[in-house]
């Protein structure tokens, strides 16, 4: 840090002129400013914030956080990104909750996690992370976009990054540039392409005058052969 003001008897510490903060559990932070509360254990940080976890292969990017490093707890606001530079996602929110111990990040309000090498991006209002399990679950309305090609509208999705299954026990709706199917429940193949539903409905054509709509009680789909 190119300034430090030691204040409050050498409690508080305000660093300024940017700089770069190292902890013990690997955590480096570079902001424009610090402030350090000794006895609370609390950073606080403002201003072109980065945040590269060498452990957990993260790096985060936001304009304010605030580090509780009893708790190994990071709290970040306003523009927030996150990239997994294992698994090539990108999260993007208004603010995270980065729990370092548990390797799980929430990302709350006007949440999404996009793979641009994959080709695949979930909306939703908040999504939790568990890395340690390269699992993504969703919490209320959600959508995503596959290929550019097929639009799932949902809630509460869960992503498992392994098997690059996208499923939800809620009733779901899937678009392409032809059908519409509405499933009361669904799991979804991104690299098959196999979509798997029960009470599936599919309404062909639904976007031109005439159509036909069939019932399943059970289905597999393979986009791939459509």
């Amino acid at each position: 840090v190119t300034q430090i003001d030691i204040l409050e008897n050498g409690n508080k510490f305000i660093g300024t002129k940017r700089g770069t903060i190292t902890s013990n559990d690997g955590i480096v932070i570079k902001a424009n400013r610090f402030e350090y509360n000794k006895k609370l254990n609390i950073l606080n940080a403002n201003g072109n914030i980065k945040i590269i976890d060498s452990i957990n292969n993260f790096e985060i990017y936001s304009d304010n956080i605030t580090y509780n490093k009893s708790n190994n707890l990071i709290v970040t606001n306003n523009n927030s990104k996150a990239f997994d530079l294992v698994n090539n996602i990108e999260i993007s929110s208004d603010n995270f909750e980065y729990d370092i111990t548990k390797n799980v990040i929430t990302a709350n309000n006007n949440a999404s996690i996009e793979n641009k090498i994959e080709n695949y991006k979930i909306l939703s209002d908040k999504f939790s992370y568990l890395k340690n399990k390269n699992k993504f679950y969703s919490t209320g309305k959600t959508t995503a976009d596959i290929f550019s090609k097929y639009r799932f509208l949902s809630e509460d999705v869960t992503y498992l990054i392994d098997l690059k299954q996208l499923s939800s026990q809620k009733e779901t709706i899937v678009k392409d540039k032809l059908n519409l199917y509405k499933l009361e429940k669904f799991s979804y193949l991104i690299e098959e392409e196999i979509l798997k539903g029960q009470n599936l409905l599919i309404n062909t054509n639904y976007n031109l005058p005439t159509s036909d709509k069939f019932y399943f009680k059970s289905a597999i789909i393979n986009f791939k052969e459509q």
